[in-house]
């Protein structure tokens, strides 16, 4: 007899397909996570060599300059060119070196449109005993203030040397452009100007803008028209293990307001010193950060400070109130922390939990603490 075969199936019923369908989506849900949490592992670990990067390049502008850190940024009306371009040479950016010296204005005279100027150590002191400082390479002294009009930061220089996406200075986790809106290069790594000296975690008793005599941090922004105030590595007696040198920022957002929107479009941080699009006297974090204890990393504090209302401080903070107390803080786009590089060129995952008074204490060079970041 001859046996009847079940006709052989050529194809999956449509239930069949959806179970597939789902198991599918499922098992790409539990892989999304791993897959995003190994991405972020590799941004923060390039995060971290950038600022190895930058750590090497400024012990070796140290060496190349008498024992002296790079200034901070050379005048108080924050739109000059500062650390950042200091340590070009020192981070394989010779070339964008050169191209920014060639437009170098005279020292002397200061004269020249479109000019490049920075600071480095030169004989004799100013009256707070720091070391006065010489233009560039040349021998000539010039008054911090005079040089100010021709040595702003602009893209007319080095045909347009600040422009350059140097990917040392890039957080690859960051949601800021490579550029701004006018075409210059962004950071996501400012220099520590210290935190209060009063102790009292209140910014806004530095003044407008922060003395130079006062600020507690390394990389310094000068606050009068003729000092300079660098930084030597043998005057940091808190250790320089201890001690922030460059911190990283990046576009936070909060639920006041969003500090990427507000920023993206032209004035967010660049490496070539104070983005003259975010200028003005007082506007010190146009270039550094502040480590007190009233902005520890990524805070949330976005209340307006006191002695710093009326137009100026509207000015300031683009029509946004707190925005200036924002973008104090260290911030990243890292989950949990941020990446800080410390003065003997270590680099540190510092968590967003971090006791306060250990963030404050590594914010200055000699206070005398006795507790560190472990603590």
């Amino acid at each position: 007899m001859r046996r009847c075969l079940s006709p052989r199936r050529s194809a999956f019923t449509l239930i069949e397909l959806l179970v597939v369908i789902a198991i599918i989506a499922i098992l790409i849900g539990l892989l999304l996570p791993a897959v995003q949490k190994v991405r972020e592992a590799a941004a923060r670990m390039k995060c971290q060599n950038n600022l190895k990067q930058l750590g090497i390049a400024l012990h070796s502008y140290n060496d190349a300059n008498g024992g002296y850190l790079p200034v901070g940024e050379f005048n108080d009306d924050n739109k000059n060119w500062g650390w950042g371009t200091a340590i070009l040479p020192y981070i394989e950016q010779q070339s964008v070196f050169q191209a920014l010296s060639s437009s170098t204005i005279n020292p002397s005279s200061n004269t020249g449109t479109g000019g490049f100027m920075i600071f480095i150590p030169g004989a004799g002191t100013n009256l707070a005993g720091h070391p006065a400082m010489t233009t560039g390479t040349a021998a000539g002294q010039a008054s911090a203030d005079q040089a100010n009009n021709n040595g702003i930061v602009n893209l007319t220089a080095g045909a347009g040397a600040a422009g350059a996406k140097l990917s040392v200075f890039q957080c690859p986790s960051d949601g800021w452009p490579v550029q701004t809106s006018a075409g210059y290069g962004k950071t996501n790594y400012l220099g520590n100007m210290g935190s209060d000296p009063t102790a009292g975690g209140s910014w806004a008793t530095w003044g407008s803008p922060v003395r130079g005599d006062v600020e507690t941090g390394v990389l310094m922004q000068s606050n009068d028209n003729n000092s300079n105030w660098p930084v030597k590595l043998v005057a940091i007696t808190d250790g320089t293990s201890n001690t922030v040198a460059i911190g990283e920022v990046g576009a936070v957002k909060t639920g006041l307001s969003n500090l990427y929107d507000t920023r993206a479009t032209n004035s967010f941080p660049i490496w070539a010193g104070g983005n003259p699009n975010n200028a003005t006297q007082g506007a010190q974090h146009n270039y550094f950060r502040v480590m007190d204890v009233k902005y520890p990393p990524n805070s949330k504090n976005t209340a307006q400070e006191t002695g710093n209302s009326g137009s100026a401080q509207a000015a300031i903070d683009g029509g946004v109130s707190g925005l200036r107390a924002l973008d104090r803080a260290f911030s990243s786009n890292h989950t949990g922390g941020i990446n800080l590089l410390l003065c003997d060129g270590s680099v540190r995952f510092l968590t967003d939990s971090v006791n306060t008074a250990a963030y404050r204490a590594a914010g200055t060079r000699n206070g005398g603490e006795s507790i560190g970041l472990n603590q």
